[in-house]
This record gives structure tokens, sequence and C-alpha cells, in this order.
């Protein structure tokens, strides 16, 4: 979501024109740079199975590949994990820090990624 669009009520945008719909899902996330450098927190804003977008106090430069390790609550409110492989796509100021959008290195997958994957799949299901 950008700076200034209004959040919607359901979890789904429902004028989603992507390909994959875009679900919010709030939480904290970790963001390591694949170079070795600093890891540094940041606040998990939406996420579908090709990429998300987070909010970071310290900047990424575009183009570098990095771990997301995501913390949610599932269905049930257990907590679960998950870590993706990524690259930054864009890196935006924000009056806190920086908007930063992901793009996974694989799209997500049961297999893979079970419980994000999960989580997706349920959303959008309930927001149809």
């Amino acid at each position: 979501m950008k700076k200034g669009e209004p959040k919607a009520a359901s979890t789904v945008a429902p004028s989603e024109r992507r390909r994959f719909v875009r679900a919010t899902l709030v939480g904290s996330a970790l963001i390591a740079p694949k170079s070795g450098g600093r890891a540094s927190t940041a606040v998990l804003d939406n996420v579908n199975r090709i990429g998300a977008g987070l909010r970071t106090k310290d900047k990424f430069p575009a183009n570098e590949k990095v771990t997301v390790s995501l913390a949610f609550l599932d269905s049930d409110q257990a907590e679960q994990q998950e870590k993706l492989d990524g690259t930054v796509a864009w890196v935006k100021p924000w009056e806190k820090g920086f908007l930063i959008g992901v793009v996974w290195d694989e799209l997500v997958t049961k297999e893979k990624n079970r419980w994000l994957y999960y989580y997706l799949e349920e959303t959008i299901k309930s927001s149809a």
C-alpha cells in the first residue's frame, strides 16, 4: 500500500488488478542482506505469492538480495514463521524511515512456504 492510499476495510483490496492479489498482513519481519550486512527489523504491510511491502527505519538499495523472515498468527492464533529470499524491487522515503517492496526469488508454494501459502489462500477466499 502506498502512502496516502486509504486502507481497505477487508483484508484484500477489492479493486486489486494484480495477477496475485495482495493480502494485508501486518506483522513483524526481519530483513537481512544476503551480502552479510546488518539485519534490520521491519513491519510487514502486505504480501502476496510474488512479494511483499514492508516499512523499515533502514534503507536498502534497490536490487539488493535479501532474506525476509516473517512472523504472523495463523487462523488458530498460533505464531508461525516463514523465511523467504528475494530482491528489493523499490525503496521510497517514508516519514518514519522507508517503504520497501521485495520480490521473492521463488513463488510462494504450499510445499515451500506452508503457513504463508495457506494464509494467502484463506484470506483471498474469504474476501471473494
